[in-house]
């Protein structure tokens, strides 16, 4: 005879909750959709003032306490690799969460960023943020 089926239980939840944990681990917290990598990418490709209305300063030196006066979620700038980005628009898109980055904000993130990203060309991602 033919032997009874077992159901298998599918527990998306379960599997959500997990990757969390996953990601959590590696330092990176889920993202809403809609603020991936790519989605960045196309935004900051777009044209779309990203400096805050700064608008991109060429050769302009930041004095600490102009970059210090951004520091909040709202406005938040930081220095990497001696160029300073309005990094307002991106903290919904960092892999490792808004806290992350705000604990550069208003100063220099080098080192937090190369502990990290050493590898990355920042401003490959960041160049529309740039002021």
């Amino acid at each position: 005879g033919r032997r009874p089926q077992r159901r298998r239980r599918h527990l998306p939840h379960m599997a959500t909750a997990l990757g969390r944990v996953a990601e959590k681990a590696r330092g990176k917290v889920a993202l809403e959709p809609g603020f991936s990598l790519a989605s960045w990418m196309r935004l900051s490709a777009s044209g779309t003032d990203l400096t805050g209305g700064v608008g991109a300063v060429q050769e302009k030196e930041w004095t600490r306490a102009e970059v210090r006066q951004h520091s909040s979620p709202d406005d938040a700038w930081m220095v990497i690799r001696g160029r300073v980005y309005n990094v307002t628009p991106y903290l919904r898109y960092h892999p490792g969460g808004v806290d992350t980055l705000l604990e550069s904000a208003g100063k220099d993130g080098t080192a937090l960023f190369d502990k990290y990203h050493s590898w990355v060309n920042i401003h490959g991602i960041m160049k529309a943020c740039c002021v």
